[in-house]
């Protein structure tokens, strides 16, 4: 799979209602980026393959089946939240652009 950018993601655990069953490379949640104007999924790589749970950081490539689409309007550095359609469940930042 080709990955855009690589992301230091945290999973939230101050939230209403934390990601509890954990996730594991596969993971499609959708990205609200300040500059993009709209919701983008990103499919997530993790360093193993073992479930990870609120509260924790990890580093993360993204692979966006849209990214030509708004690939100039993301930037390094930049934040963002990580969702599930309007549920908050971790934050993301943009670590590097591949």
């Amino acid at each position: 799979m080709l990955h855009h950018i690589v992301a230091t993601i945290r999973i939230a655990d101050d939230v209403d209602a934390p990601k509890k069953n954990g996730v594991r490379s596969g993971y499609s949640p959708h990205h609200k980026f300040e500059s993009v104007d709209h919701l983008v999924s990103g499919v997530h790589t993790y360093a193993n393959d073992h479930l990870h749970y609120p509260g924790e950081t990890l580093e993360t490539r993204i692979s966006y089946p849209s990214w030509e689409y708004f690939k100039d309007a993301v930037k390094v550095g930049d934040s963002f939240d990580v969702l599930e359609l309007d549920r908050l469940v971790g934050y993301g930042k943009v670590d590097r652009i591949l």
